[in-house]
């Protein structure tokens, strides 16, 4: 471009600069997004004068400078990084150009006000290219954080469920997943077949981390003193620990979980006190795999269908009692006589040797003949 009165308003502008970037300053401290020192005033003082450098070079050029570029792209970047919201930045643009059109039109003020609108489609495009660059600059920063964010923690988390991390890497995780590693957590194991886009959405309300594999999927976070996982999250399947010391804990914690919702499939959110018999079963029977009539008596080998229906109902009846640690309850519980309660535990205890009013042998027909 080479019309001298549009170089001469340029020039008027560029050596009115400090009334216009007071006027920029005065309009930026105002808004939200740097009202708490998040971009420092020494940043915000060489930035904006650099800006407005840049759009009084663009304007005087008679073509687009590709260097040009490196401003708004190093500024997008750098605010992304300090952690401002798009709206807030997008806002900071608008303020430039605000500021520029008070600056040019005081400029031009009273000889030059046709020169400035002669060229007035040649400022928007100006302001507009810049404010292209910077905004793609921050949304590509912000984007490409948010990837290495997620990255460090998928690297933190299957860090940490593997088991392996020492006391050093356990605080590192917890750094990058922002929480404490000390405190006390809890944690819910779900099949992961049951996890639902809907119910994934739901989860990201909870301030919960979720790892999973193709069996089930983890959801852990710090304890709370008035509601729990269970509570937001009723009916889940799975498995439920309640109270978990420190984030180190939470690999063997997500291992039991996973043990008591496969061995109750279906059950909502299975705690230890409840699966606790369960447990014990499994750890039992492969040691007594052929002995168990050294506990259980004939009780162990029915034969016959009508024998089987009778153990069944004792069972039954066992299970019962042992629930509600009372001979009418469990009649109640059963819809039969008390005296039919105590005859069948009776009889329990002529097929098995086992009274199951003593602590002892309750305990072992609780884990040997009850199916949870």
């Amino acid at each position: 471009m080479t019309d001298p009165l549009w170089h001469e308003l340029l020039e008027r502008v560029r050596q009115d600069t400090p009334q216009l970037l007071e006027d920029f300053f005065g309009e930026l401290t105002e808004h939200e997004g740097y009202t708490h020192g998040r971009v420092p005033k020494s940043d915000l003082n060489g930035t904006a004068e650099q800006v407005f450098d840049l759009f009084l070079r663009r304007l005087s050029a008679a073509e687009h400078v590709a260097e040009d570029s490196a401003l708004p792209d190093a500024l997008g970047r750098r605010r992304a990084r300090q952690g401002l919201r798009v709206d807030h930045f997008t806002e900071a643009v608008r303020i430039n150009f605000r500021v520029l059109w008070q600056a040019l039109h005081r400029a031009a003020q009273p000889d030059l006000t046709s020169v400035l609108m002669d060229n007035g489609e040649r400022v928007l495009d100006v302001v507009e290219r810049y404010a292209t660059e910077v905004q793609r600059s921050f949304l590509n920063e912000t984007e490409e954080m948010a990837r290495s964010r997620r990255t460090a923690r998928e690297r933190a988390l299957t860090k940490l469920f593997s088991g392996y991390a020492d006391e050093n890497e356990i605080t590192a995780i917890a750094t990058v997943l922002g929480m404490r590693h000390t405190g006390e957590f809890e944690l819910i194991a779900v099949p992961t077949k049951v996890v639902t886009d809907e119910l994934g959405q739901r989860f990201s309300t909870l301030e919960v981390h979720s790892y999973g594999d193709e069996q089930m999927t983890y959801l852990f976070r710090h304890r709370r003193k008035l509601i729990t996982l269970v509570d937001e999250l009723p009916g889940l399947p799975g498995g439920y620990i309640a109270k978990i010391d420190g984030i180190g804990q939470v690999p063997r914690a997500a291992a039991l979980a996973k043990h008591l919702g496969e061995l109750h499939p279906g059950r909502s959110a299975v705690n230890v006190r409840e699966g606790f018999a369960a447990i014990a079963r499994t750890a039992v029977q492969s040691r007594i795999s052929g002995f168990e009539h050294e506990l259980l008596g004939d009780f162990a080998t029915p034969a016959g269908e009508k024998r089987t229906e009778r153990l069944s109902r004792l069972a039954t009846t066992i299970a019962a009692y042992l629930e509600h640690g009372s001979v009418q309850e469990a009649a109640d519980s059963l819809f039969v006589h008390r005296n039919t309660v105590f005859k069948r535990l009776q009889s329990f205890h002529d097929i098995t040797g086992l009274d199951v009013t003593i602590p002892r042998d309750a305990a072992i027909a609780l884990i040997l003949t009850q199916d949870d």
